[in-house]
């Protein structure tokens, strides 16, 4: 790739992207809200930041029409399919990081199969397959095999595990692979590196960039995300999961 959002998030300043969010006035937020979304980032900043504590009802009203206006009155759900808790990773927050002296399990195609009758008998037809980070036990040979089996059996396939290859990604399409999860947990370098400590999720650009080879790849959906909590500046990893969405 000749670009990724690793570069354009190399331009940009953690720091200067707060203070931006701190200086925003009531009278931006109130434009923010007259244009109903269609100010981009630019309104998001302004609807995240400490001058729109006091508008939170408006907010929720425009996010209520808005979103009935595109999805009517359609929820959708989905089931987590546990397949491993094997993990190489060392992060300070996960109850599956290799460091907690815990059993560890990976299903057997058996096992799978088990699993997928309960789901169905609940009536769910969009599973999430769930891993750890580890791509030894539930590399891409298990992902794949796991996805064959289940394919006959769900409307809708998904995955959260270890970011992959494009092309490992292009060998999972052609087993049913709809869409992939990949949250960044934070995007401040340093907490990044504070709370992953071994393992290649430890490589702040590898995540980053795992979206890009996810679109290359032809995945249809791509699920980003943030675990607020891991700096003390929420809506600053707001606004840069707003900028990785809006690229």
């Amino acid at each position: 790739m000749t670009s990724t959002f690793y570069d354009l998030f190399s331009q940009t300043s953690w720091d200067e992207t707060a203070a931006a969010i701190r200086a925003v006035t009531p009278d931006e937020v109130e434009r923010a809200l007259s244009r109903r979304g269609a100010g981009g980032l630019e309104d998001f900043r302004a609807l995240i930041s400490p001058a729109a504590a006091g508008y939170l009802e408006p907010m929720a009203c425009l996010s209520h029409e808005l979103t009935r206006q595109r999805f009517g009155n359609a929820v959708r759900l989905f089931a987590p399919l546990y397949l491993s808790n094997e993990c190489q990773n060392v992060c300070d927050y996960c109850g599956f990081s290799m460091s907690n002296n815990i059993p560890r399990k990976t299903l057997a195609s058996a096992e799978i199969l088990a699993e997928t009758s309960c789901l169905q008998g609940q009536g769910f037809e969009h599973i999430l397959l769930v891993t750890g980070e580890a791509s030894r036990t539930v590399g891409v040979p298990y992902l794949r095999e796991a996805l064959r089996a289940l394919r006959p059996h769900f409307a809708n396939l998904s995955m959260e595990v270890q970011p992959l290859l494009q092309e490992d990604y292009e060998i999972l399409i052609a087993e049913g692979l709809h869409a992939v999860l990949v949250y960044q947990e934070t995007y401040h370098p340093e907490s990044y590196s504070r709370h992953h400590l071994k393992g290649k999720k430890s490589n702040l650009r590898w995540r980053l960039e795992t979206p890009d080879r996810i679109g290359a790849a032809g995945i249809k959906k791509i699920g980003l995300g943030c675990l607020y909590g891991l700096t003390d500046d929420w809506r600053t990893d707001a606004f840069y999961t707003a900028l990785h969405l809006d690229y």
